[in-house]
Parts: structure tokens; C-alpha cells; sequence
């Protein structure tokens, strides 16, 4: 068969195993999910749910609840329902956008550690992903001046997410702005991935600049602080522009009606979420305080979003085993470019005495 070259290349984790429930007594810190669940009032809402249309087709527009995005972020852009697109979580929004630039050949940066999946759908397409890795002896802290230094004309897309997933730590939005401004003086794309961002506040979001810059994309999720991942719904903000080419190559009926209706309810309850950046602040300062003190190193890090990546100062330790002999479960750094098995990445879990306890059996 006619497999395309960069298929057949390609090697593709595969989160079927980290996507099981774990058996056992088990801690999960594995899957970057809100420990915390989900509002209230969105289970409610799914409860009352009127079913009798189910033989109908979703309404491809989602106009309800792309006006509800939009209100969201009235007091930080003017959007328009033309610059919203709804997919089945914000990896399908990034999978699409890279099929409006990416052919073979094409290079796209980034830096590393990074989000994996990413950078495997850039090689699905033929492309060449370069990344600028951080430093370990600088705790992974994230250097703009070295990721400016390799911004060239030859890049169609420069990619960042923020906060970063493995480390959870936080680009400041001066820092973005900047790497915007220099990309479009060299027509490149640059999309911020902010799968985590509602774990910190919206003042923070690039979602600020978007009325400023015809090069940037914005993608979420309401699969991570929302908490509604069994549903998959995520969004990307374009310039009109590039909306109208993302409409060429986007499929009808991607997200359930269902699916919509939960995401726009839990956007109404911005208590639910206040709460959760309170409770991960508080949890994770304690987890990785004491951690630390017991001499693990701790990557750079945001007190607000639930990721952070745990180090063994012996590199000769498998560190995910080591947490799993413990009754732990959290995911291996060899699954990340620039981090090894002496690395885990942490989901903080709902309280930090539980992880505290089996460490120390």
C-alpha cells in the first residue's frame, strides 16, 4: 500500500495504558486531568439534559456557544463568532491548523520539553520540528533570548505552550508579545497552546494580544480545568483570515451537542474554576515544598497549574518505577524530548498528604 513516508517513519506513544484507570491502591498523578472534578452545576445541568432530539445532528454553527466564548473574553479582546472554531478537544484544533502551513520540508520551532503530541503531528504531515531545549542546570526555566535567536524567515509556525505541559511553568505575556512581534516581522504563525491556561488567570492569557497581531492563534480546552475530558471539546481563536481557510479543511459535526451544551455551562460557572486554582495553588506549594526538602529537584514551575516535573538527582534511576513501588503513578520523562527516566512529570493530586505518605512507607 501506498502508506505516505512520513507515516511509515513515525513512532507514536500510545496513552491507552495511561488512559486506564489504575488498579489497586494506586495514586493517580498520571493524566494531566482536574483532580478536582467538575462543577457542580455542569453535572447538574447533564442531569436535566432533554434527549428526545437524539436522532438529530449537531448544529454545525455551535453559535451558542462560540457567543458565550466571545462574552467570556469581552473584557480582554473583541472577538467575533468568525474567529472561534470548536473541535473534539484542542489537539484536533492544532492537527487541522497545521494543515493550512505544514508540508514536507516545512520546519516549524518550538522548545523542550514540550507537549509530545505536538511535535508527532508536525512529523505526521511531513514536517521538521527544531526546539531550543531548556536547561536543566536552570531548572528547565523557560530563556526567551535563546528562542529569539532562532526565529528565521524559513519557519512557517512557532509553537509554544503555556503554561507548559510538562513543567507547568508560566511564560509571562511581555515575554509572548515579544516573540509575536518578532515572528511577524518574519511571517510566521505563532500559535500558544493554552490546554492549561484556564488554571491561571485570564489577564495572563495571549488571548490579550489577539486584536494587536494578524499571526497569532490561541487554542483551549474544556478538558482540563473545567474538567470535562469525557466530552472533548476544545477551541481555537484565529484572524479572520485564517479562519476561512481553517473552514476549508474542517469536518462537520466534530463536537457533540451535548458536548457544547456542558462546555457553554461550565464557562457560566467561573466560581468552579476560581476554586481550583485555589485549591492547586495550595495543594502543589505544599507538595512541591516538601519534595524538595527531601532533596528531589523540582522543575520551573506556576503555583496555579496542576503540572510539575520531578527529578532524581541519579540519573541512573527510574523514577517512575521507583514512585510506582510506592503506590504512585505518574508519567515518565523518556516520553519528552530533553528530559530522561530520573524524570516524572506530577498531576497534583486533591490533597498533597496522600503522595507525602506513600513516599515515605
Amino acid at each position: 500500500m501506498n502508506i505516505r513516508p512520513a507515516v511509515r517513519q513515525l513512532a507514536r506513544k500510545s496513552f491507552e495504558e495511561e488512559s486506564k484507570p489504575p488498579k489497586g491502591d494506586i495514586l493517580d498523578c498520571a493524566l494531566g486531568r482536574n483532580s478536582f472534578g467538575t462543577s457542580e452545576k455542569v453535572i447538574e445541568f447533564a442531569k436535566h439534559y432533554d434527549w428526545s432530539d437524539l436522532w438529530q445532528h449537531p448544529d454545525t454553527s455551535y453559535k451558542d456557544l462560540k457567543q458565550e466564548i466571545c462574552k467570556f473574553w469581552s473584557d480582554y479582546a473583541d472577538l467575533g463568532v468568525e474567529n472561534i472554531k470548536v473541535a473534539n478537544g484542542s489537539c484536533v484544533i492544532l492537527s487541522r491548523f497545521n494543515k493550512l502551513f505544514i508540508e514536507p520540508g516545512v520546519k516549524v520551532l518550538g522548545y523542550v520539553p514540550q507537549f509530545s503530541e505536538y511535535m508527532v503531528e508536525v512529523a505526521v504531515m511531513g514536517g521538521k520540528y527544531e526546539a531550543v531545549p531548556l536547561d536543566p542546570q536552570e531548572g528547565f526555566k523557560f530563556n526567551l533570548d535563546r528562542l529569539l535567536s532562532k526565529i528565521k524567515p524559513d519557519y512557517c509556525i512557532v509553537y509554544i505552550d503555556n503554561p507548559n505541559n510538562p513543567t507547568g511553568q508560566l511564560i509571562s505575556l511581555s515575554d509572548i508579545e515579544t516573540i509575536i512581534r518578532e515572528a511577524a516581522r518574519k511571517d510566521i504563525v505563532v500559535i500558544i497552546d493554552e490546554a492549561y491556561g484556564d488554571y491561571v488567570e485570564e489577564r495572563r492569557s495571549a488571548v490579550n494580544l489577539f486584536n494587536q497581531y494578524k499571526n497569532l492563534v490561541v487554542t483551549r480546552t474544556f478538558t482540563k480545568g473545567y474538567g470535562i475530558g469525557r466530552f472533548r471539546v476544545g477551541y481555537g481563536i484565529l484572524p479572520t483570515e485564517l479562519g476561512d481557510y481553517y473552514g476549508r479543511i474542517e469536518l462537520p459535526f466534530s463536537v457533540s451537542t451535548m458536548g457544547a451544551s456542558l462546555a457553554r455551562e461550565a464557562l457560566l460557572d467561573q466560581d468552579f474554576i476560581l476554586n481550583t486554582r485555589q485549591q492547586v495553588k495550595a495543594k502543589k506549594e505544599k507538595l512541591t515544598k516538601e519534595l524538595s526538602q527531601r532533596g528531589y529537584l523540582i522543575g520551573e514551575t506556576c503555583e496555579s497549574c496542576p503540572l510539575f516535573i520531578l527529578g532524581h538527582k541519579d540519573k541512573d534511576v527510574d523514577l517512575k518505577e521507583e514512585l510506582l513501588s510506592k503506590g504512585i503513578l505518574t508519567i515518565s520523562g523518556i516520553g519528552w524530548e530533553n528530559l530522561d527516566k530520573n524524570y516524572v512529570r506530577v498531576n497534583t493530586p486533591p490533597r498533597a498528604e496522600d503522595f507525602l505518605a506513600r513516599l515515605g512507607r
